[in-house]
């Protein structure tokens, strides 16, 4: 039987896919392996807390280059369940520190925050020799290679929500880690101990970046950093009562550089949100994923196409849920006599560096 025309080109087609492969190279008509869409998604705080507890007892916090040199429960996508990640930039945990425990000193590149959920106020981040004390709903930042251990003196569990940059530095190629006491000091001795010298009380970093202080303090990059929930609290309070509100997000406060008035740091955006008694948002969609923990409250966050109504995702006290690029979504304060305060991040920043950030209203 003679083959047509369109059976010999399909044999030579094969053959040149098959050359292609032996060099390593590839054609763009061919098909291609797609990543998954991240889907919306709830964790419940019943779970998370539960799981993170059992593993306070079960998993015994390790030195700095032990793969348990931080307790902490992930948040996972759904879709994305074999890379253990949030988002494909960004990655939330929680972390438990008990009572007596070190976390051991380390640095990476990769930036990352904490956010406080529970604790007596006595536990600290040592940042880059600062004691910064971590109150309930104080925000801590760890800028990338800064040095950070995690201690806890007092009589209760320490529990913070951990969000890194560490995919997005995966993903560039810059995964550097290094442990304290394996580093050189600058005369060339290693470091002694697991954790680094309190060189400063808390509220230095507040004092050094403050309205006033001396010239040449930052170059622009993000600092080390603390913000307390008193001043986050007062001014979201203020704000509602002005009636200043975001009709997609309601009353909406930016985390700012306190050197430069930018995005808290140069690839995480951080938040506080209050939506009023009753209150429901208008939706809109942006280029950006964004993580939310709930400080308190309770409400529903519809995400989907905004023809369709979308699907509804219910949330409450210190729940977390993600919301997708691209995703329509709006809020909706379920209670009629008390606020819903959310905390989130998001990855605006890269995408607003790069030229790629894009928002649309319904």
């Amino acid at each position: 039987m003679t083959q047509t025309e369109a059976e010999v080109n399909d044999l030579r087609v094969q053959a040149l896919h098959r050359r292609l492969a032996e060099h390593s190279l590839g054609g763009h008509w061919q098909e291609r392996e797609r990543s998954p869409a991240l889907v919306p998604h709830v964790w419940p705080w019943e779970a998370i807390h539960s799981c993170l507890m059992e593993s306070g007892e079960v998993i015994k916090l390790g030195h700095a280059g032990d793969a348990a040199n931080r307790r902490t429960v992930q948040l996972v996508n759904p879709a994305i369940t074999n890379l253990k990640s949030t988002s494909r930039t960004l990655q939330m945990s929680i972390q438990l520190v008990n009572p007596g425990e070190t976390a051991e000193c380390h640095r990476h590149m990769a930036a990352a925050l904490r956010f406080v959920i529970a604790g007596d106020g006595t536990a600290y981040t040592n940042v880059e020799g600062e004691k910064m004390l971590m109150e309930p709903n104080d925000l801590v930042l760890t800028p990338h290679w800064t040095w950070h251990d995690h201690q806890n003196p007092g009589t209760k569990p320490v529990v913070w929500l951990d969000v890194l940059d560490v995919h997005l530095a995966n993903f560039l190629d810059a995964p550097i880690h290094e442990n304290y006491n394996e580093s050189l000091d600058q005369n060339g001795n290693y470091f002694a101990g697991s954790s680094q010298p309190v060189v400063h009380e808390d509220g230095y970093c507040r004092q050094r970046y403050g309205v006033m202080r001396r010239r040449g303090v930052s170059d622009g990059r993000a600092v080390p950093y603390a913000y307390k929930w008193r001043d986050t609290l007062a001014a979201l309070r203020e704000m509602a009562a002005a009636g200043e509100r975001d009709p997609h997000d309601g009353v909406l406060l930016d985390y700012t550089n306190p050197v430069t008035g930018g995005p808290t740091m140069p690839t995480i955006a951080c938040r506080a949100q209050w939506l009023g008694p009753g209150e429901a948002t208008r939706a809109h969609r942006h280029t950006s994923s964004t993580i939310y923990h709930v400080i308190e409250g309770e409400g529903t966050t519809v995400v989907g196409a905004e023809a369709s109504g979308g699907a509804a995702y219910d949330w409450g006290t210190r729940d977390c849920f993600f919301v997708p690029s691209l995703g329509w979504h709006r809020h909706v304060n379920r209670s009629k006599t008390a606020p819903a305060l959310l905390f989130s991040v998001t990855d605006r920043p890269v995408l607003e560096s790069l030229g790629l950030y894009r928002e649309e209203a319904a």
